[in-house]
């Protein structure tokens, strides 16, 4: 398993952006753990042998129906528990003012403001006993993804600056090439839409801002829509040493 930050992206499969969220430091001390929680874009695996370092046991898949028919993962082949977690955001892009300096910033509260038990479902599945280690991916692992990676990592205790540091890494992996080949049914950003295909730390920190000051923080946002706080404690111990 990778053990190095300079690794953090994995090549299995013909994924763009599968990367291990390991080695981030957690506010009580302790580090997150390589090889326990991953996140990417959706991909066809079609051997094994891809994943049998990963010892995957759950996988979150954001996309709805469509997205899966036209891009099946074929991860369910592979690994015991797949579960489907529809994080739909067309109608939510479809909202988003033209004008706006920063869409994906408000895309991503609206996330907060219109998806919260959907979010908290996720992470509920995540800090379930046994659960790890799990992939949460979308269709280009970028907004759903960074979205539920960030409250998983903020709830846990990673700092708001190192949460907007990892998703901003997206940027390094996703090309031009790789949005122009989406399916066209991928809820993914449009293709000819260049400003959703970023990812600006800025747009993060702009989610973890309203996340504190609206809901007291992530915790308080996942406990406030009915996740346990035995559970997030579950999680942290599940994601750390």
């Amino acid at each position: 398993m990778t053990q190095s930050a300079a690794c953090r992206r994995l090549p299995v499969g013909n994924t763009y952006n599968l990367r291990d969220i390991g080695d981030y430091q957690v506010a009580d001390g302790a580090r997150t753990g390589w090889g326990r929680l991953f996140r990417s874009d959706a991909t066809r695996f079609t051997a094994g042998a891809d994943l049998a370092d990963l010892g995957l046991r759950t996988v979150i898949d954001l996309r709805d129906d469509v997205e899966v028919t036209a891009l099946p993962t074929g991860l369910d082949a592979f690994v015991p528990n797949v579960l489907r977690r529809a994080l739909d955001p067309r109608s939510l892009v479809s909202a988003l003012s033209a004008n706006s300096p920063d869409p994906l910033g408000d895309l991503y509260v609206a996330l907060l403001h219109e998806r919260g038990a959907e979010l908290t479902t996720i992470v509920a599945d995540l800090a379930r006993p046994g659960a790890l280690p799990a992939l949460v991916h979308c269709a280009a692992g970028k907004d759903r993804t960074g979205v539920v990676i960030a409250l998983v990592l903020s709830a846990i205790g990673v700092p708001d600056d190192v949460v907007a540091t990892d998703y901003a890494l997206t940027a390094d992996y996703l090309t031009a090439e790789f949005f122009a080949a989406l399916p066209t049914e991928s809820g993914a950003a449009d293709p000819a839409d260049a400003a959703l295909h970023g990812a600006r730390p800025e747009s993060m920190t702009a989610m973890l801002r309203v996340l504190s000051a609206e809901y007291g923080g992530a915790r308080a946002f996942l406990t406030g829509h009915g996740l346990p706080n035995e559970a997030i404690d579950h999680l942290h111990t599940a994601l750390t040493h």
